[in-house]
């Protein structure tokens, strides 16, 4: 690209795995415009995840609950002043990962010059709002997708880079609350993230399974630690009666630095475990209908535990994870 690039966003509004998606790519862009601005524009209940983006610049704010209101007088003034601040902030660039219509048009009336979207679906007149545009693929890894959007947009290739880094007071939170759980550093610990962010149930495996791959490995000596969202917590009170539960007691960061205290970090298609392997840690993705090859843990597929037929999630037995927990305890990553 030769044009002076001083001004840059990027657009993903959520959720958690999807984020964390566009981490190479930031990584990327950070790269080959060392010297420029770049910010993010995200919702505003995900706008933490974006503390492991080291040297963002600026976050940009979409109000959740306006946006969920339906109230179009109030989606209408918040559009109005996200408008305002955008033309104001002089963008030369703006990278958007999520490619909506509405979006795409949005963009355009902004009058940023350089406007690059992945889209999900092939639409010529959204695509025509773009200046450089790829249609999303479902057997390419949703990271190279964007990786290749930038490629194709000219930016010059570097090694990819899939590092998510914990800031340090969310890092002792997490020490503090492994230490007070009674958790030892010299011992294994596997991290066990339950339930997917997303809620659907096809997606989620057994809970009852959980706890009995839980009990075995505790037999086994190793240690165990369950991990979920505030929300969470109430389906968790029978894990609790025998088990830490990270849930209601530690924000996502301060969770994935539970991760990085533990060995491996076992759960389903979440952004908890895109984080976990970002941050540098070996995980076991248990996926049913989820494909794989897009949103599976990042060149490691072989991490990735599927039905031995169909897609039904429920197919995945205790023992078939318990065969793939014993490899990844025998790795190193």
């Amino acid at each position: 690209m030769q044009d002076h690039i001083e001004n840059i966003l990027i657009i993903r509004r959520g959720a958690i795995g999807d984020i964390i998606f566009t981490l190479p790519a930031y990584y990327m862009l950070r790269t080959n415009f060392p010297n420029s601005k770049i910010s993010f524009l995200v919702k505003d209940i995900y706008s933490p995840i974006l503390k492991g983006f080291p040297g963002l610049d600026e976050i940009l704010l979409v109000n959740n609950k306006i946006l969920s209101s339906k109230n179009i007088l109030n989606i209408g003034k918040m559009s109005i002043d996200l408008f305002h601040t955008m033309r104001n902030n002089n963008y030369q660039l703006v990278v958007d990962f999520a490619g909506h219509g509405e979006q795409a048009f949005f963009l355009w009336v902004s009058g940023i010059k350089h406007r690059w979207g992945l889209i999900k679906a092939r639409k010529p007149i959204r695509q025509w709002f773009y200046t450089n545009s790829t249609i999303r693929e479902t057997d390419v890894h949703v990271i190279d997708q964007h990786l290749n959007l930038l490629k194709q947009g000219g930016l010059t290739p570097s090694p990819v880079k899939n590092h998510y880094v914990i800031p340090q007071d969310s890092l002792d939170k997490a020490k503090g609350l492994f230490k007070n759980w009674g958790l030892s550093h010299q011992k294994p610990t596997i991290f066990i993230q339950p339930f997917t962010g997303d809620g659907i149930s096809g997606k989620i495996w057994p809970l009852e399974r959980y706890l009995n791959l839980a009990e075995y490995w505790q037999k086994q000596g190793v240690q165990i630690l369950f991990g979920g969202g505030p929300s969470e917590r109430q389906k968790l009170t029978e894990v609790a009666e025998r088990f830490p539960v990270a849930a209601g007691q530690a924000d996502f960061i301060t969770s994935v630095g539970l991760t990085t205290l533990s060995s491996i970090v076992i759960g389903g298609d979440t952004g908890l475990l895109h984080a976990a392997l970002a941050a540098g840690k070996r995980t076991v993705m248990v996926v049913g209908p989820t494909n794989y090859q897009l949103i599976g843990p990042y060149r490691k597929p072989e991490w990735a535990v599927r039905p031995q037929s169909g897609t039904s999630i429920e197919t995945i037995s205790v023992e078939q994870m318990i065969t793939a927990t014993q490899k990844a305890l025998n790795e190193k990553f």
